[in-house]
């Protein structure tokens, strides 16, 4: 697109907005109907102010969007700092939830493969860890658990279809472990088996292992 079409695109926008402006009054220099002109300008010009904001703030909003994505994906602040031409440091300030994001995706990048097995296992072993108060609610957790573990699998596969949300696959394996993973490991109940024991106690190690990698003090 060039600097000329994206013109005529913040113009059509401004002329969009509804404004007010007061009209100044005559002046004695006015030629004709030159007052109305010149309040119908003055109405412009507010247009296009809110415009500007409005696209300004627009375009704000679709690079911290990009950017994230770009991390979700695996990319580092070396290689946004490629792209946008500044420092890394630069990088944090503009979006600080970037280095939580860094953490997280390089964390999960590493353990798929274990997320999958340990909460596998406390999903197949949620009838032995069911309280006895509460039990509907982590039920709801397990079931959760298990449709998260199956929208993995297949967002992991091999052959999984392209298209969509690039990165949602790792926005939802990261809920999987800080949120429907954690919650059935706080609602959990005493294990009724050994094996249910085992599969609590290794989620809960996974769980932690998680909180360690991804504490904001790790940068």
């Amino acid at each position: 697109m060039s600097a000329q079409e994206a013109a005529l695109l913040v113009e059509g926008l401004a002329a969009e907005v509804d404004v007010e402006v007061r009209d100044p009054g005559p002046k004695g220099s006015d030629v004709g109907d030159e007052q109305q002109r010149r309040a119908a300008s003055l109405a412009r010009l507010q247009a296009a102010l809110a415009t500007e904001e409005l696209v300004a703030e627009a375009a704000a909003q679709q690079t911290e969007a990009a950017s994230a994505e770009s991390v979700w994906l695996g990319a580092s602040l070396a290689d946004l700092s490629a792209v946008t031409g500044r420092t890394r440091q630069a990088a944090r300030k503009r979006w600080p939830e970037l280095g939580s994001i860094h953490r997280r995706r390089k964390w999960l990048g590493n353990h798929v493969e274990d997320i999958a097995h340990m909460a596998g296992l406390l999903a197949a072993h949620a009838e032995d860890l069911a309280p006895d108060w509460g039990r509907g609610e982590f039920m709801k957790h397990a079931r959760l658990l298990r449709e998260g573990l199956d929208r993995c699998a297949e967002d992991f596969a091999e052959d999984a279809p392209a298209g969509g949300d690039p990165a949602r696959r790792w926005r939802d394996l990261d809920a999987l472990v800080d949120t429907t993973m954690r919650r059935m490991i706080e609602t959990a109940g005493e294990p009724a088996t050994p094996e249910a024991g085992f599969a609590w106690h290794g989620a809960t190690g996974v769980l932690g292992y998680y909180d360690h990698a991804t504490a904001a003090d790790r940068d």
